[in-house]
């Protein structure tokens, strides 16, 4: 078995530095965006809980709205694939909770996946340390043992 160098192992652990530090961008990236989605599905609920047959403001888009009342309290919410379904109240208080619980439980997942990450930054960024400091005493050494003998 051949034994790599140091110099192709610090490249080697550099190479897994930078793959982890990616890593570690995209789980930042992606926890925004959930805990964007998060605080979207908790206005979505705090409406639908005081939504009832009265005056309201109803957005028309770019973000204008009109004043205007409301006679039905069935609520559509987004299935996936541009599909609406259409339900009472209740049931779409309880399918905004649903959600808001999933993307909560998304968030800490991130963040489990991102401090196991982290940690092998650190395990690695470590070694690196340990490599360049060997480096710089073998050729402190081997420059000591060239003024000695030379």
């Amino acid at each position: 078995m051949i034994m790599a160098s140091a110099e192709e192992m610090q490249m080697q652990l550099g190479y897994e530095l930078a793959v982890y530090r990616e890593q570690v961008a995209m789980i930042k990236r992606e926890t925004e965006r959930v805990s964007l989605t998060t605080i979207d599905l908790a206005n979505a609920l705090r409406t639908v809980e005081n939504l009832s047959a009265e005056s309201a403001l109803i957005p028309i888009g770019g973000g204008a709205m009109v004043r205007g009342t409301i006679a039905q309290t069935r609520i559509l919410i987004p299935i996936g694939a541009e599909y609406m379904l259409e339900m009472e109240k209740g049931d779409a208080e309880n399918e905004l909770r649903r959600r808001i619980e999933a993307t909560k439980k998304a968030v800490e997942k991130l963040n489990e996946e991102f401090n196991r990450i982290a940690s092998k930054l650190r395990e690695i960024a470590g070694q690196i340390q340990q490599m360049q400091t060997q480096t710089q005493l073998s050729d402190k050494v081997e420059g000591n043992i060239r003024e000695d003998y030379i």
